[in-house]
């Protein structure tokens, strides 16, 4: 009786930890691989007027964070690239990229990978496309609208 006790006991913990040391068969992440995503801030004013069916645009960057300066260092205008899931807005309110004007302030949130800036900046290529995630626009002040200064 004691016998199968110890057997029962030992086959069902054996059988626990084969349980337990085949669960975590699913292949690891490539960390080298993987993309953290980094902000990259630009402020400044439309060099072009896009059109409705516009995909990107020019920005004169006058203000940046640490990485949109690389942007802005690489070429001034800065091409921004915008799709679907871009959000924009003017004035405050709700817009599309057609309502966008030359010389509009903006203020461009776009999120690149560290790892490919990095790559970039190393081998001194090209820096990777910036997709913009949301832009900011304002209509310029009129020249006519003085301080009275």
């Amino acid at each position: 009786m004691r016998f199968t006790k110890h057997v029962t006991i030992g086959l069902a913990v054996a059988a626990i930890a084969a349980s337990g040391a085949t669960a975590h068969d699913k292949p690891g992440k490539d960390a080298a691989n993987a993309c953290r995503p980094a902000p990259v801030l630009l402020m400044g004013t439309l060099a072009n007027d896009p059109t409705s069916g516009d995909t990107s645009f020019q920005l004169m960057v006058k203000h940046a964070n640490h990485l949109g300066r690389l942007y802005a260092k690489a070429g001034n205008p800065v091409t921004v690239a915008l799709d679907a899931k871009t959000h924009v807005r003017k004035d405050g309110a709700k817009s599309s990229v057609d309502a966008l004007s030359q010389n509009d302030r903006a203020l461009v949130l776009a999120k690149v990978c560290r790892s490919d800036v990095r790559n970039a900046v190393k081998s001194k290529s090209a820096l990777p496309a910036m997709t913009a995630r949301l832009v900011l626009a304002r209509t310029p002040k009129s020249a006519s609208s003085g301080d009275g200064k």
